[in-house]
């Protein structure tokens, strides 16, 4: 702000504070106080002198000879800004306070269930896109959840299925990443004050750049896709900057090699091993026993789709797993395989919830066979996948990461147990 335009601007709140500006002006200041900064900060100096004025004068009145010689411009504004500046500082500090308060980001997508609960303590079960949030916890709650959050500099974040973040940002971004996956396209942040995402095993600085990070209780994996993020592993404060097309993982283990190194080139082939445990899964884990492989039996769940009445799904899903640094793509040739059984013969709804290769939610696919017999083996082409449930859907397309894979029936228990998945590259058949 030049001289000049600070002394007219300080002239125009004079009059604006003592009534004496007309409708134009008045709307002019509102409209510049909503965008301009330094415009409120004048605003409340002068109120504040204003209410100074007051309380000097409340204090050492004034002969009624001496008030008459002081210049007539300053008498008609001295008790106007004394008698308005209580209140109007509080409306100002409050609407300034307010417009940064009011929120911190908003939903630019929603996909599944959502739930974000405030720093209040309001809960909303089923977030909306275009809500705008004041901070708080996000949860993706639902197996096809995914959430894109929009802070006021147009950063942005993506939390997928079985993700959830604690946000704040009071001049500088903060998250928490409790568990789950988070992809990020930062904006560059004020000069020291980087975005910090927290999780359990480590911290990170982000001035300005593109990553994804998969968070659990023991291990984090920073993949870096622009720019530059800098790592620092809790167990021993040990520092690693992280450059574009890097990757590192940290632990808890201090032995454990916490460096950057080249992302690697993703696998094409997968098979889980259940006989390892439960991590990684949903459903109830059963041990190998009576001739029968380690397995996970579907258990119940309920959810309510948009708009729809609630149903049950008897589910189970298995998270390829991400500890390492190498991920899982997809090719147009790429064949699903589960070995499962039941005892009620029913279709089954398979889910595939994918991501972008280089991090971000991608959609999630779905197929519905119907197997054979009780006791099966399904070997499905990715291509038969469909977004969105249906039929005429958008297919799956070529090169996407696969996150977690999903078996459920709807309504009855059919008694679904899985005993393997396992994704092979169609050359390697």
């Amino acid at each position: 702000m030049s001289m000049t335009d600070d002394a007219q601007l300080c002239e125009m709140l004079t009059r604006y504070v003592a009534g004496d500006c007309s409708t134009e002006e008045v709307q002019e200041l509102s409209s510049r106080l909503e965008r301009d900064a330094a415009a409120c900060e004048l605003l409340a100096e002068i109120l504040m002198q204003g209410a100074a004025v007051r309380e000097f004068a409340q204090a050492n009145p004034v002969p009624v000879r001496e008030v008459h010689r002081a210049p007539q411009r300053w008498q008609a504004l001295l008790w106007p800004m004394a008698a308005a500046a209580a209140v109007v500082f509080a409306a100002v500090i409050w609407m300034q306070s307010g417009r940064d308060a009011a929120w911190v980001m908003r939903a630019a997508e929603v996909s599944g269930s959502v739930r974000w609960t405030g720093q209040g303590g309001s809960i909303v079960d089923s977030l909306a896109k275009d809500a705008a949030l004041s901070g708080g916890t996000v949860e993706t709650v639902s197996d096809d959840a995914a959430v894109t959050l929009a802070f006021r500099d147009g950063s942005l974040i993506t939390l997928m299925a079985h993700s959830a973040a604690t946000i704040s940002d009071d001049g500088q971004k903060q998250v928490h990443l409790r568990e789950g996956n988070l992809s990020a396209d930062v904006r560059p942040q004020r000069s020291g004050r980087p975005m910090l995402i927290h999780t359990a095993t480590a911290v990170l600085e982000v001035v300005g750049t593109r990553f994804d990070v998969e968070s659990g209780t023991a291990t984090t994996r920073l993949n870096v896709d622009e720019g530059t993020v800098r790592m620092t592993r809790l167990v021993d404060g040990s520092t690693v900057d992280v450059p574009a097309e890097h990757q590192v993982v940290a632990s808890l283990s201090r032995a454990e090699k916490f460096g950057a190194v080249q992302r690697l080139t993703p696998t094409l082939n997968w098979r889980s091993d259940l006989s390892q445990g439960a991590k990684g899964t949903d459903g109830e884990w059963l041990p190998a026993e009576a001739g029968l492989p380690a397995r996970l039996k579907a258990l119940p769940k309920l959810v309510t789709p948009a708009k729809r009445e609630p149903v049950t799904l008897h589910h189970v899903s298995v998270e390829v797993p991400w500890e390492f640094l190498q991920t899982l793509q997809l090719k147009s040739d790429s064949r699903l395989r589960l070995r499962g059984r039941m005892t009620t013969l029913t279709s089954v709804e398979i889910m595939l919830n994918t991501k972008l290769l280089r991090g971000g939610f991608a959609g999630n696919y779905f197929a519905r066979p119907t197997p054979a017999s009780l006791d099966w083996q399904l070997d499905l082409p990715i291509t038969e996948f469909r977004k969105w449930q249906s039929e005429a859907g958008e297919p799956l397309p070529d090169g996407l990461q696969l996150r977690r894979v999903v078996i459920y029936t709807i309504g009855s228990d059919a008694g679904l147990e899985i005993e393997q998945v396992e994704v092979v590259n169609g050359s390697t058949r």
